[in-house]
């Protein structure tokens, strides 16, 4: 129960991010004399601070709770072949309908297949998470448990300076996740625990979060300009540091909101939120589609006040994407893609 709702608010704040996006510079202003909001840009950041890694957390603490209940069933080869169809294809089939409406199809062939690895937009996050998965699959067959905290300090190190970023494939991008994938594998293995979940440690949290996403934000937009490459190594360590605490303080916050007796009572006798959680991975991959075509096919955000515009976009998004999901979970082949 604590996953089903940890998912739908983190599906929800991926739609308000990009729907801000227009907003925070990470998309293109839907149209020339488009000024963005500089108050929506601080709320889309507060949408991103913690909503990927999150999503990795949970992905590990999947992957773990299934390890301890089916160890078999994750240590056999056929694990990463079930990830392949489940991750891989489907980042390849939408990657193709994604670049199709948006990518440059005048570019070399080359170019466009090595787009399409890599995971074309949104779909970039889906080559990372498998990779996640492959290393523990690697860990759990290769080291014993008494050894699992050791990868865990590793991975630590590995986020703090992350000498692998430039890699391509979603592997750069794997130093940066990884120790929260692997954290929450694990919180369920025991080999971690998180600090009781009492109202002094969760206001303890929220703290943390809100000192340490501030800084890293204000750090990034002022700590600029010429540097050397001293400076510049600082910059990145530091930042990565903020980031981490602010991360790892957000997810323990919502990892103990989310298992609260009241929460999870709340949840089960909601059993419309267990199938919407069902929904989650279709919306991931259809609300980009919609908030594109929405901003960039369409003549409606010119028409719509720029204060409403993120808002609307983002409703609009939300409903198209369940309907679209409902429907392809109605088909065999559309099962196996986001089922």
């Amino acid at each position: 129960m604590d996953v089903v709702l940890m998912r739908l608010a983190l599906i929800f704040l991926l739609v308000l991010y990009h729907a801000f996006a227009i907003h925070t510079g990470g998309w293109l202003p839907p149209y020339t004399t488009f000024e963005p909001i500089p108050a929506y840009d601080w709320f889309g950041y507060f949408t991103h601070i913690f909503r990927l890694e999150a999503m990795t957390f949970i992905s590990g603490m999947l992957m773990g709770y299934k390890y301890l209940r089916k160890p078999e069933a994750v240590k056999t080869f056929s694990f990463i072949t079930k990830k392949v169809k489940r991750i891989l294809l489907p980042c390849l089939i939408f990657g193709i309908a994604y670049y199709a409406l948006f990518g440059d199809l005048s570019a070399s062939p080359l170019s466009i297949l090595y787009d399409l690895i890599n995971g074309c937009g949104h779909l970039w996050f889906l080559p990372v998470i498998f990779w996640c998965f492959l290393l523990t699959y690697l860990i759990i067959n290769k080291l014993p448990p008494p050894k699992y905290k050791y990868i865990l300090i590793i991975s630590l190190l590995w986020l703090i300076f992350n000498p692998t970023a430039m890699l391509p494939f979603g592997l750069g991008a794997l130093g940066r996740y990884y120790f929260y994938f692997y954290l929450g594998f694990c919180l369920k293995q025991g080999v971690v625990e998180f600090p009781a979940a009492n109202k002094k440690n969760l206001v303890a949290a929220l703290f943390l979060v809100l000192i340490s996403c501030v800084s890293w934000k204000l750090m990034r937009e002022y700590w600029q300009g010429d540097m050397g490459f001293v400076e510049r190594m600082t910059r990145f360590v530091v930042s990565n540091c903020l980031h981490a605490i602010t991360v790892i303080s957000a997810v323990f916050l919502s990892y103990g909101i989310a298992n609260k007796s009241k929460v999870i009572e709340f949840v089960q006798n909601k059993p419309v939120l267990v199938t919407l959680s069902g929904y989650c991975y279709g919306v991931y991959i259809y609300q980009e589609f919609i908030l594109r075509l929405l901003y960039y096919k369409t003549s409606i955000p010119i028409h719509i006040d720029a204060y409403l515009l993120p808002w609307l976009a983002a409703a609009i998004t939300i409903i198209l994407s369940l309907l679209l999901c409902h429907v392809t979970l109605r088909f065999r082949f559309g099962r196996f893609l986001i089922g």
